[in-house]
């Protein structure tokens, strides 16, 4: 990835404050490198595991306040978990740094359609508690979600997911032998190294410091989600091609955080997926486009 076009890289969208902050634990990274390797590790996780907090904007409040909330104690966290509508199951699987309501366009024509949306904020995001959260313990909430809010008869007619909350989706699926009946996956990463590789080279983190950041997560968590885990396993390519329910991919050939040629690789890799492509919609607004919300709808309807 080209610095320009790293989504931290982009000095004019980013804060004084924010860019203080990366100079500094730039150089923090660069004299532990020298220094020892394995506590630059650890520091390097920490930070890893910590998603950005967001202020909701103005156009997620009436979604968020016309919903049911409720709270559920989940791996020692207190998740929020809000619903609308009635009928079969949709979950919304949020990105990093996001909330369940950044998928409020999907909402009211998802209730039209006759569907229960449901979507949870992960651990460190909007009302869940914690300060840091990974994929194998998001993995893990979702399927504790979805045990509790889809009741027998109801049935868990889909998973929509952007971003981090696309791979995420993925692993549950896979880890856990949840069953929807079809997954949408927007502006989806391919590679868990892509991710690693990415966010260290925004500390300019040598690969010796990522190798021991990916070796130290072995040792925090080895046996924290119950089941034993490699890196390799967070892959959606790999995941994707484990996993038979139908998938709609969708991504915007702009995406500027997550590169276009992720969601042909998982389209290459998978068993059973159509690829929907956008253009001018990036990451982030794609999320809004009526084109990507009408075809959703659609394909879960199906």
């Amino acid at each position: 990835m080209e610095k320009k076009d790293h989504p931290f890289k982009n000095s004019q969208a980013m804060p004084l404050s924010l860019r203080a902050f990366f100079a500094v634990m730039t150089f923090v990274f660069k004299v532990l490198d020298k220094v020892s390797r394995p506590l630059a590790g650890r520091l390097a996780l920490r930070l890893f595991m910590i998603p950005p907090k967001h202020r909701m904007p103005a156009r997620e409040v009436a979604t968020s306040e016309s919903a049911d909330v409720r709270f559920y104690t989940i791996h020692d966290k207190e998740i929020a978990v809000r619903s609308w509508g009635e009928g079969p199951v949709i979950l919304l699987s949020h990105g990093w740094g996001g909330r369940s309501t950044q998928l409020f366009s999907f909402v009211q024509p998802l209730v039209d359609a006759g569907y229960r949306v449901v979507g949870c904020n992960l651990p460190a995001h909007g009302e869940s508690s914690g300060k840091n959260t990974n994929m194998l313990e998001a993995s893990l909430i979702l399927s504790e979600v979805v045990k509790k809010e889809v009741k027998m008869g109801e049935g868990l007619k889909a998973i929509i997911g952007h971003s981090f909350g696309s791979g995420t989706a993925l692993l549950t699926v896979h880890r856990y032998q949840i069953k929807p009946e079809k997954l949408v996956l927007i502006s989806c990463f391919a590679d868990i190294h892509w991710v690693t590789r990415t966010f260290g080279d925004v500390f300019e983190m040598s690969d010796q410091v990522v190798s021991a950041m990916e070796q130290t997560a072995y040792k925090q968590l080895d046996n924290a989600y119950g089941k034993a885990w490699h890196w390799d396993d967070l892959s959606p390519t790999l995941n994707i091609q484990k996993v038979s329910q139908e998938t709609l991919l969708i991504h915007d050939k702009e995406d500027h955080e997550v590169p276009y040629e992720h969601a042909t690789q998982l389209h290459d890799a998978a068993l059973n997926s159509e690829l929907l492509s956008t253009t001018g919609y990036g990451h982030r607004k794609i999320l809004m486009n009526q084109k990507v919300v009408d075809a959703t709808v659609g394909f879960v309807s199906q």
